[in-house]
């Protein structure tokens, strides 16, 4: 039985009957006319159960973990939460980043998981540099998307916002987070319901919420952190929070880390969709971080400056086709595996280093080598790059994956060669709150 059968259609017959019995009473009787009352909105609650939404066949096959089968650059042979402690930082130092801050108690607060777009129309977002951490994920196979998460820093303008989708059901435990979203589809919506994640809907919580003047429909929507914060504290949401967080070194100790699982990465690019979202981080090292294009063009932000990361995660994970339609074009979501055990390559400092990663769900993933030593990150910002398991990376011009290349399924490239046939932006409503006084830029 399809969703709208089940779940809607019942709504609708009640709908409608009220209607009927309303119109009938109001054409009985003399000539005089009836004032015909408001209809009542009938709830009717159903049973719990999720919407149909089935997985199909996945595009790779993982284990029971969502990892990748083989061991070497992808999954360590240690147990799972065995082999990195919970990291012995200060108090003053950010989880997230490995940096200090002025005010410990920032550290101590939900972090904010922000929704932003990156269909082409919705170039430069604004404040993703502001981000600890940002990850990108495919969306119905043709662009992608951000996460933006923010702990130390609370900017008063995010935007583009954009709808949730399936993987933000594994990444906001694992920050123990505040999911800030435009929507979405009514089955990933349902999903979220049955979730304990803190919910920031705008259609239900619209007060961060607005939208930016003269921008067009894929730019206007924003997001004020702020205010956010102060949603969270009035409704008793905001309590203390300790992420385990990752390890950090400032500098890369070679001598000390697995030779086998260190390479040269002065440019890494990332095979995504090539006409929408294609992205290259290449090494600055004058700055000691990497810069980002997209589909060959500088990443901006729209307060200034290219967008920069001091560490650029690859996060292979499992990517499944599931039947949940998140548009009009009859695009459909993928289900992304980021919780179990995988492999994760980490650019920092003109280096990659091959490891892995391996979370339960419920914390921040730990980024460990095959030998279970920790594999660490620089101190700054971060961007995870969450890619399908067939992915093959160029590091310096070479490709490179943890899967065969003669494995990877033909279709994976979801965009068309005819720049004719690539698909418009997902057309998933983005809200209809009312212009508030737009915050300075």
């Amino acid at each position: 039985m399809s969703y709208a059968s089940k779940y809607l259609y019942p709504l609708l017959i009640i709908f409608l009957s009220g209607l009927a019995s309303l119109s009938l009473s109001a054409c009985g009787g003399d000539d005089t006319e009836v004032s015909n009352p408001t209809p009542v909105l009938v709830t009717v609650v159903f049973a719990t159960e999720a919407p149909a939404a089935t997985a199909t066949a996945a595009k790779t096959t993982p284990t029971a973990t969502g990892a990748v089968a083989e061991v070497g650059f992808g999954v360590s042979t240690a147990e799972p939460g065995s082999v990195l402690p919970a990291a012995d930082r200060p108090a003053d130092v950010n989880p997230l980043t490995g940096l200090k801050v002025d005010d410990p108690a920032l550290l101590q607060r939900r972090p904010l998981m922000v929704r932003v777009g990156n269909d082409p129309g919705a170039r430069p977002q604004v404040s993703l540099n502001e981000a600890d951490l940002v990850y990108e994920e495919i969306v119905e196979w043709w662009v992608t998307r951000f996460t933006a998460i923010y702990l130390s820093r609370d900017p008063e303008m995010i935007a583009p916002i954009r709808s949730a989708r399936l993987i933000n059901l594994q990444l906001a435990p694992q920050y123990q987070a505040a999911l800030a979203h435009s929507g979405g589809s009514d089955p990933v919506r349902w999903e979220l319901s049955q979730s304990e994640i803190v919910n920031l809907d705008e259609f239900f919580v619209p007060s961060p919420y607005f939208y930016r003047p003269n921008e067009g429909w894929q730019t206007r929507l924003a997001f004020d952190a702020q205010a956010g914060r102060d949603y969270l504290d009035g409704e008793g949401l905001d309590s203390q929070i300790k992420l385990r967080g990752f390890a950090f070194s400032e500098k890369l100790e070679l001598e000390q880390l697995p030779k086998q699982a260190v390479i040269d990465a002065g440019e890494v690019t990332i095979p995504y969709p090539r006409q929408t979202s294609q992205a290259r981080w290449s090494y600055d090292r004058q700055s000691g971080k990497y810069v980002r294009f997209t589909t060959g063009e500088p990443m901006l932000d729209f307060n200034g400056g290219q967008i920069t990361a001091a560490n650029v995660i690859i996060y292979f994970a499992d990517h499944q086709e599931t039947d949940i339609v998140e548009d009009s074009n009859g695009a459909t979501s993928i289900r992304i595996v980021v919780n179990g055990r995988g492999a994760a390559w980490i650019a920092r400092d003109g280096k990659l280093l091959k490891a892995n990663w391996d979370t339960d769900g419920r914390e921040t993933p730990m980024f460990i080598f095959d030998d279970g030593q920790p594999a660490p990150l620089k101190p700054g910002n971060s961007w995870v790059q969450v890619v399908p398991l067939d992915y093959q990376i160029e590091i310096d011009g070479v490709a490179q994956g943890i899967q065969d290349p003669a494995e990877a399924p033909a279709d994976i490239e979801a965009v068309s060669e005819n720049p004719t046939d690539t698909p418009g932006p997902t057309l998933t409503p983005i809200g209809a709150r009312p212009a508030a006084t737009p915050k300075s830029p």
